[in-house]
């Protein structure tokens, strides 16, 4: 057999094949480090991550939007802290820039035993609750003798394992009529916001509406334009400037925007 004229035959393909891999090696290689940091992470339920969120530990803070931070908690669930209270995210939508959230203390739970917890905090401008949604007060260390007399109140009542004969915990929405002299009646209470628009009849489901979440608005760069021309987008913290981080290297707006950093 003559394999001098196989291996005439192949060369051309052979030298093709050698030059295609040199090119797309060196094409790799030339890519900007930013670019291929700022690829979509995920904590482990599928929810894919980017900008203006990252998760630390796992993408570079540069791929986020300062004040928009993830951790992964030990279910797989993305988490955002906001003031002193952790929040599961379980949907984010980066179309209209909103999110479902919900207090991590209410996640998991198979008892309707409520929590206490800490009002949420949004001091800064980063993140907004839709001005139609209402919100459920949680009123803590109720006296169960005063409310024992108000047939009407009861009805709020959570049953909470354990708790003792004297106090009890209502959960009312912010228009009802009642809450007022149910506040009289109990010692604390906090604020959770609901997704439910106000006048709107829950019954008993205030757990549910709790488990639920909520829906939060945020504020940051867009990062449609970058995208749609193949970019990922970022943040300068040094300038406090909006990146578009492409193949060659960072721009200010998109890929083909011509300017770049």
């Amino acid at each position: 057999m003559n394999h001098n004229f196989f291996l005439t035959s192949f060369s051309p393909i052979i030298s093709l094949f050698v030059v295609t891999l040199f090119l797309l090696e060196k094409k790799a290689s030339c890519t900007d480090p930013q670019f291929l940091a700022c690829n979509p992470e995920s904590c482990g339920d599928g929810q894919n991550i980017n900008f203006p969120f990252y998760i630390q530990n796992k993408q570079e803070p540069s791929c986020g939007y300062p004040g928009f931070s993830l951790s992964c908690n030990n279910k797989g669930k993305p988490v955002l802290k906001l003031s002193n209270n952790e929040y599961i995210i379980h949907e984010i939508y980066y179309q209209n820039q909103s999110l479902r959230v919900s207090n991590a203390v209410f996640f998991g739970k198979s008892t309707p035993c409520i929590p206490q917890i800490q009002n949420m905090s949004l001091a800064d401008d980063r993140f907004r609750l839709p001005s139609n949604r209402a919100s459920l007060f949680l009123l803590y260390n109720c006296n169960s003798t005063l409310l024992a007399n108000d047939s009407e109140l009861l009805n709020y009542k959570v049953d909470c394992f354990g708790e003792n004969g004297t106090v009890s915990t209502l959960a009312m929405l912010d228009d009802d009529p009642l809450l007022g002299p149910a506040s009289d009646k109990c010692e604390t209470g906090a604020v959770a916001p609901v997704d439910v628009y106000r006048g709107e009849n829950v019954g008993s489901e205030r757990m549910l509406l709790l488990e639920r979440g909520f829906v939060l608005n945020w504020i940051a760069s867009n990062c449609s334009i970058c995208e749609g021309s193949g970019g990922k987008c970022g943040f300068d913290n040094a300038t406090y400037h909006f990146k578009c981080f492409c193949p060659d290297r960072p721009h200010s707006r998109s890929c083909t925007s011509g300017e770049s950093f």
